[in-house]
């Protein structure tokens, strides 16, 4: 008998589809009590662990049902069949309460999500008057509450404590939506998903009155007894949850899941005295209609103890039978699939009776007892053991924690790689995606249309940004509350806020004057008091030094034209080299009108049609500087009527050969006698030229009677002077330099360090206006900027910040026109650059840097006749005007200049 009970115990290893079936083994003597102790003891002394099981007396329930509710006349009541259902469900509870404790260890328990969902349901009312209107609601309710006290989460967040721990710690709306909002949602998600509420739908019991929905499924099982449900399908249906939570419990999935494999043993269920009068016989057909109904299989071995019925209605066998029973047994089970009856599940067994203490051979069986009562289980394979299965955890945890770390480790130099690649900027930065740093010369340059300063240490230039990005949201909330005042975008493109190696910039003061004016024209324009007037936006960028990544950057633009439809058009473009030439030609690819600031170089219009300067040509700087040296001679300030022309030798900057060659013709037409002397610009800005240095050209310039004429840069400018100051500061030569010479006279810094060098340089500006003054530029720079006016004496004022302000104004002019000509055009780059034509006569812009007027050709694109002022620096002091040509409100040139344009073009 131990035999045989042993065997059925043991779970076959294998896929469901071998496993062998499990009978309802009923024994069939009277020493049921003795044999039941003896079978528990086994099944607790099995080896490598218990064996899941629960004795039930079934004499002794039943005698409990009829007490608790077989009373008639109380509202417990239940009928004969209520009670063999209410018997079915304590069994069935006794059983779930055993397999499902941590008796056979925690990886060992059932879940009985299905079963314990009917369950409760059942448990729910025990009145079979009908419900009232508000049942549904309350079932539901009680459901959900019940949902959430078996899970932790909802646990530590539904009770007082965590509502007042959260409060004033949290925003209000996160504590509504965590503690309130977010359980609900959870579980009306839960009541689609869950693998109970689901089956439950599912399942074939009580099915055709059902409505198809959850709750009313769960209605009818709060109140079976007042719906006049079959207390046969109630039963059936808590039988069949039972089983398929046991067969969930014993999946053998896949080895990810190893729990359903270290189930080594059947569950057991022995109930003892099952007779038809005490409902045992009953539950035991209950399980084998079921299991006939779903046909799956379940691991479950019910054992049954009777008294033998003389009657049986199937044959009785014996332990010792050969085939044993349970071979039989199978043999059946293994044959033609046919219709099965419930009782095709039974294997009725005599149990033997027990040896007599006298008997000779007692010792021999108590042996051999003793031996077959020593389950041996099949022992689960070590991959699905808890020290395999805790150090594969623990070493996937490991694994997992050291590729997090790779992966954030790998993630952080991404990051700050792609920081250094976007000048030091993180992803959250609005600037970081416009911007980046240059591989060859260390430069930060693109676009910043948010202030982002390139780099530029310089305080008073961080300052300039930083009120142009306020002007620029200002700009957007005043077009967000007036739509009649269109947004225009203008990107102000610079070659002076970055320099090569990152190291701070000379031209600073110079930049930082150019976006100081486009700041004060923005900020009179946002004033405007006209309906439909622009708000203008301000992008700076930044090119590089040298403007060696302008097409770089004028692709960037571009792209974001793309997202951006109000960008109209550029200003700013610095120095007149073969890289400014590639920049305008990106910019006329992307169809981009610009209105240059400083640059002069002759031959600059003719490379686009959308290119336009707010400065003169270098051939009238030409002609001025010749006509200024026949000035300075007439005063006997030079010794000789001769002039020594400085230039760069690199091929590569226009501005400074353009104006040598258009000096050496205007001096020669004057009749001074030229010579030309060339040097290789400073090698720290990236040159590789040969050639005598800047040094070595200034040493040469002393004892030199005539005039130097100055046509390269600033920076080699200083290099000259410095070397002039060094070797004959006592006793300097005439310096005259071009304009853009004009940045040195912006830096106090820079003038003072060459204070015993005076020279003279051609401004495109005039330089007696200042903060005191009652100018549209100065006083609103005085708004804007009043640490600029406050060391006004010592800075220059008086240049670059008139061109700028004007380049945004002759922009905001021709949008101007545009809405007088044709109010309904749309403000497109084509449209502005359409209106910038007609700037000229009675249109032409009376500007901070004299007076605008393209002469109503079509392809003018320089202005007639534009101011240039000659500037005096000594002694480290601001630079002091001495003269002017060109056209300036009513103010009169001076007497030495040439004959202006628009009289010669007659």
């Amino acid at each position: 008998m131990f035999e045989l009970v042993g065997r059925l115990v043991k779970r076959p290893p294998g896929p469901a589809r071998v496993r062998e079936g499990i009978p309802i083994l009923e024994l069939l003597g009277t020493h049921d009590a003795e044999l039941g102790a003896q079978i528990d003891d086994s099944a607790h002394r099995s080896d490598p662990r218990s064996v899941p099981h629960r004795r039930i007396d079934m004499d002794a329930l039943w005698a409990e049902v009829v007490r608790d509710r077989g009373a008639e006349g109380t509202p417990r009541y239940l009928d004969h069949d209520w009670q063999r259902t209410e018997l079915c469900r304590r069994s069935l509870v006794k059983l779930a309460q055993e397999f499902s404790s941590d008796s056979y260890g925690p990886d060992q328990r059932v879940r009985f999500r299905r079963f314990g969902m009917v369950n409760w349901l059942l448990q729910t009312t025990d009145s079979p008057e009908e419900p009232d209107s508000q049942h549904g609601r309350l079932v539901i309710r009680r459901l959900r509450d019940r949902e959430f006290a078996r899970r932790r989460l909802f646990r530590l967040t539904g009770g007082s404590s965590a509502e007042s721990a959260l409060t004033g710690q949290v925003q209000w709306w996160a504590q509504l939506f965590g503690l309130v909002l977010a359980p609900l949602i959870w579980f009306r998600l839960w009541r689609l998903v869950g693998q109970e509420y689901r089956w439950l739908l599912k399942q074939p019991y009580m099915a055709p009155a059902d409505p198809g929905t959850f709750t009313g499924f769960a209605l009818r099982l709060t109140q079976p007894r007042w719906g006049r449900e079959d207390p046969e399908q109630i039963s059936r249906l808590m039988v069949n949850a039972f089983l398929e939570d046991l067969r969930v419990a014993y999946r053998r999935r896949h080895p990810l899941r190893p729990a359903g494999y270290r189930r080594t043993a059947h569950c057991t269920a022995w109930l003892q005295g099952a007779t038809a009068a005490n409902g045992g016989r009953n539950l035991a057909r209950l399980i084998a209609t079921v299991r006939n109904d779903t046909g799956a299989f379940d691991p479950l071995l019910l054992v049954l103890t009777r008294p033998e019925d003389p009657r049986e209605p199937v044959q009785v066998r014996n332990v010792n039978d050969d085939p044993s029973p349970y071979d039989a047994w199978l043999e059946e089970l293994a044959g033609p699939v046919r219709d099965r009856s419930p009782g095709f599940w039974y294997l009725p067994v005599r149990i033997p009776a027990p040896v007599p203490p006298d008997d000779p051979d007692v010792h021999l069986h108590a042996g051999r007892t003793a031996r077959a009562s020593r389950w041996q289980l099949p022992r689960p394979p070590r991959w699905a053991g808890r020290t395999v299965r805790r150090t594969v955890a623990a070493l996937l945890v490991l694994a997992t924690v050291a590729t997090t770390a790779a992966y954030v480790r790998d993630a952080r130099a991404d990051e700050a790689a792609w920081s250094r690649r976007h000048c030091g900027l993180d992803r959250g930065d609005p600037d970081a995606a416009t911007v980046w740093k240059t591989d060859r010369t260390n430069e930060c340059v693109g676009i910043a249309p948010h202030g982002f300063a390139f780099g530029a240490a310089d305080a008073r230039v961080r300052t300039t940004l930083r009120v142009i990005t306020r002007q620029n949201e200002e700009a957007e909330r005043i077009h967000e509350a007036t739509p009649d005042r269109p947004l225009i975008t203008l990107i102000h493109l610079s070659a002076l806020l970055s320099s090569p190696g990152g190291h701070p910039s000379g031209s600073l003061a110079y930049a930082r004057e150019q976006l100081q004016g486009a700041a004060a024209a923005q900020r009179r324009q946002l004033d405007a008091t006209r309906s439909n007037a622009p708000v203008v936006r301000i992008f700076t960028a930044s090119a590089g030094s040298g403007m060696r990544y302008g097409r770089d950057v004028g692709r960037e633009i571009g792209e974001l034209m793309r997202t951006d439809p109000t960008i109209a058009g550029v200003t700013g473009l610095d120095q007149s080299r073969s890289a400014t030439v590639d920049t305008i030609a990106e910019l006329t690819r992307i169809g981009l009108p610009m209105i240059a600031t400083t640059l002069s170089a002759d031959s600059l219009p003719g490379y686009s049609a959308l290119y336009m300067q707010v400065s003169p040509q270098n051939r009238r700087e030409a002609d001025i500087a010749a006509a200024y040296a026949r000035h300075m001679l007439d005063e006997g300030r030079l010794k000789k009527r001769s002039v020594r022309i400085m230039y760069s030798l690199d091929p590569s900057d226009t501005y400074s050969s353009n104006l040598r060659d258009d000096a050496t013709r205007s001096f020669e037409s004057a009749g001074f006698h030229v010579t030309r002397q060339g040097y290789a610009p400073d090698t720290r800005l990236g040159n590789t030229l040969t050639g005598a240095t800047p040094s070595e050209v200034g040493k040469t310039a002393c004892g030199y009677e005539g005039l130097v004429f100055f046509t390269g840069r600033t920076e080699d400018f200083m290099t000259v002077a410095e070397s002039v100051n060094t070797r004959c500061g006592h006793t300097p030569p005439a310096f005259l330099g071009g304009d853009d010479i004009g940045r040195l006279g912006a830096d106090p810094d820079k003038r003072r360090s060459l204070a015993r060098v005076p020279y003279e340089f051609l401004d495109f500006t005039v330089g007696s206006a200042g903060c005191d003054g009652q100018s549209d530029l100065y006083a609103t720079m005085r708004q804007l900027f009043p640490e600029e006016c406050a060391s006004a004496p010592d800075t220059s004022l008086d240049g670059h910040a008139a061109l700028a302000f004007d380049a945004v104004n002759l922009h905001l002019t021709a949008l101007a026109h545009l809405q007088d000509t044709a109010p309904r055009l749309p403000l497109t780059p084509a449209a502005l650059w359409h209106g910038l034509s007609g700037i000229h006569g009675d249109d032409a812009l009376d500007g901070e840097s004299g007076k605008i007027d393209f002469g109503g050709v079509v392809d003018q694109q320089v202005p007639i006749d534009k101011l240039i002022s000659v500037q005096h620096v000594e002694g480290g002091k601001r630079p002091r005007q001495i003269g002017f040509c060109g056209l300036l409100g009513g103010s009169e040139q001076s007497s030495w200049c040439p004959e202006p344009e628009i009289r010669r073009s007659h």
